[in-house]
């Protein structure tokens, strides 16, 4: 009897538990800094996924400043740049204290910059392309408000290589005599690209919300 009162009273205290844990939802929506949307999902007690996005587009046109005594000083001009980038962190867990979990997390990511600007009525314009590919490592901690909701937080070092490639598009016309209909030029387009690597070392930081479905 002792021993059959025993097995319910735990079996009654480890349902909830159990029960608990096996509610918890598994996949949800993450937004946070840097600006980034993606989804974690939890591939097992102690193993997450985080696959990210981020796009940028960006545009915008300077007009011409005129002076009334020295005309036209700087004349209008155009810009255009757009950015796209994914990443995949994998958060290991490490503890557990009721609602917050801490985590180690890994991370790769990549992105691409392109961007253009140019003179309106001119052939002067320039462009840029930019490869950038980052891996780094982070300390984390998720705290969980309430079944569909939670934050997170995380801090480390991240290593980035980029590459960047230029060009400079300039035309020029010259004056080369003068003939019976009048003066004679001559136009020549000119294209400099330049090819540029860099390395970078820097602390990272991160923070946002989940949504769990």
């Amino acid at each position: 009897m002792r021993l059959s009162l025993v097995s319910a009273v735990a079996a009654l205290l480890l349902c909830p538990l159990s029960a608990r844990a096996q509610d918890e939802p598994k996949v949800g929506l993450t937004m946070g800094y840097p600006s980034a949307v993606g989804v974690l999902w939890r591939v097992a007690d102690r193993v997450a996924l985080r696959p990210e996005f981020t796009w940028t587009r960006t545009s915008f046109e300077v007009p011409a400043f005129t002076d009334p005594l020295l005309g036209t000083i700087s004349p209008a001009s155009t810009s255009d740049s757009w950015q796209t980038g994914a990443g995949v962190s994998v958060l290991f867990y490490l503890s557990r204290f009721e609602s917050l979990r801490t985590y180690v997390s890994p991370r790769l990511s990549y992105s691409y910059t392109s961007s253009s600007s140019g003179l309106p009525n001119t052939a002067a314009s320039s462009s840029s392309d930019v490869w950038a590919y980052t891996t780094s490592g982070a300390f984390g901690a998720q705290y969980g408000l309430g079944r569909h909701f939670g934050l997170f937080g995380e801090i480390g070092a991240s290593y980035t290589w980029s590459t960047t490639r230029s060009s400079l598009v300039e035309s020029r016309t010259v004056l080369v005599g003068v003939g019976p209909g009048g003066p004679i030029t001559t136009t020549t387009t000119m294209t400099i690209r330049t090819d540029q690597q860099s390395h970078t070392l820097a602390t990272r930081s991160g923070a946002g919300v989940i949504f769990y479905f």
